[in-house]
């Protein structure tokens, strides 16, 4: 495994010695630690890194369409042909995630992974996001897989409302353990749906 390639300064892809390997396109949240979520989401993503060509974006202010299609045209020149495409979405990747749906479609993805996605406080005001998504998983509930803590949506109605639709076997609620600080139950989301990635 080479090092992972820059992706026009939108993030970094990581090649999979099969280039018809699944492509994992991963937006992350704010930063962690003094680090960014295009470092940290590395230290999920490097054990997975044989199976799957991995984009992982520079931080969660990217935007989102651009980095796609920067990440497209990288594909193109370095000859891969993933075979499907996974959107994984965590925390503050909401946002260019986001935009990535609207521009180009849920049916670009096979599979969709929402894991611990901020959704705000939903009132008149603030409903674009927690709408967006709650019709997102409405609409195409068999592809998305929703892994959550009881507070990382920061918005009760919406995480349930989630999480009802898809059911026990695809929404997949991470409870804190013995000795988490912080953030670390909110991070471990990823452990889990990393684990659950096909």
């Amino acid at each position: 495994m080479g090092s992972p390639i820059d992706v026009s300064g939108f993030g970094k892809l990581s090649v999979a010695p099969d280039a018809n390997a699944l492509l994992l396109v991963v937006f992350g949240g704010i930063v962690v630690d003094n680090r960014a979520s295009g470092v940290y989401m590395w230290d999920y993503m490097s054990r997975i890194q044989n199976r799957f060509h991995i984009f992982v974006a520079i931080d969660h202010k990217v935007d989102g369409t651009k980095a796609y299609e920067s990440l497209m045209t990288t594909i193109g020149t370095q000859s891969l042909t993933p075979s499907q495409q996974i959107l994984y979405l965590f925390s503050g990747g909401y946002k260019p995630g986001r935009h990535v749906l609207i521009d180009k479609g849920a049916d670009t993805f096979s599979s969709i992974y929402l894991v611990d996605i901020w959704m705000g406080v939903s009132d008149e005001q603030h409903s674009i996001i927690p709408d967006f998504y709650k019709h997102l998983v409405n609409a195409n509930r068999k592809k998305i897989t929703y892994v959550y803590t009881i507070g990382g949506a920061n918005n009760p109605e919406a995480r349930d409302s989630i999480a009802k639709t898809l059911g026990s076997q695809n929404a997949i609620l991470v409870n804190s353990q013995k000795g988490d600080k912080g953030l670390d139950t909110h991070m471990r989301t990823n452990t889990v749906a990393v684990g659950m990635l096909p």
